[in-house]
């Protein structure tokens, strides 16, 4: 009778073990990362010369990652090994974005590394630039955007009244998604400012500066199919 006891009690202690070795397993594994998503998306016309911005969304499970490691957007001529390396900037809204020409005509691979959380995830995407010759077939309606930027004197620790006013083929753009960037020259980061509709195709807002110094202002405005740009520099005065 006490040899059937011992061996019970053994045998009761082998499955408590198996129990809690399983039990073990199951916590290590619910501490598994959920993976990371990126997608690649191109603003702008598709033509020769023409600057376009490429744009990288990451998303780990259902929440978007603001605060990646790094992104790149490499970009290389279909065929060819010679790629260029582009440091893309953090614009919000897990977003990234940089800005790029494409001076051939051709196929194009971009594909964008993206580090963040001990994840690297490279989504790529392949594109056709048009030559001149094609430009009748492309797939991009033919327009002409005109964006024209105003700005009272900007002094440091005092905000401006930016303007921009946009046509499209001559006509005033109305209901347009405008944004005035804004980044001190030499600095990696930018900061976005929405512009307010103000009727006719002008959209404005006030711009706070807190420093003297030379500034870039980037104008962006998106409307269905238009996606324009406007580079301008600013002085901001003590």
């Amino acid at each position: 009778m006490k040899k059937i006891y011992m061996y019970s009690s053994l045998l009761i202690m082998l499955v408590g073990c198996q129990q809690k070795e399983i039990q073990e397993d199951k916590e290590v594994n619910s501490a598994v990362p959920e993976s990371m998503e990126a997608s690649i998306a191109i603003k702008g016309s598709l033509d020769q010369g023409k600057e376009v911005i490429l744009e990288t969304t990451v998303k780990q499970g259902n929440q978007l990652v603001n605060e990646a490691d790094e992104v790149l957007f490499e970009v290389r001529k279909s065929g060819q090994d010679k790629r260029e390396m582009l440091d893309a900037k953090n614009t919000g809204s897990g977003k990234y974005q940089v800005m790029h020409t494409f001076t051939e005509q051709g196929k194009y691979i971009v594909v964008a590394h993206v580090t963040a959380k001990g994840l690297h995830v490279m989504p790529e995407k392949e594109i056709a630039i048009p030559g001149h010759e094609d430009e009748g077939t492309s797939i991009h309606p033919s327009s002409d955007v005109s964006i024209e930027f105003q700005s009272n004197p900007v002094k440091a620790g005092s905000s401006s009244i930016f303007a921009a006013t946009v046509e499209l083929d001559g006509k005033p753009l109305i209901d347009a998604d405008v944004n005035f960037e804004v980044w001190k020259d030499g600095s990696d980061e930018s900061h976005f400012t929405k512009a307010e509709d103000d009727g006719d195709g002008k959209y404005l807002n006030k711009v706070s500066f807190t420093e003297a110094g030379t500034y870039k202002v980037q104008v962006h405005v998106e409307k269905d199919e238009v996606h324009e740009h406007q580079l301008q520099t600013i002085q901001v005065n003590k």
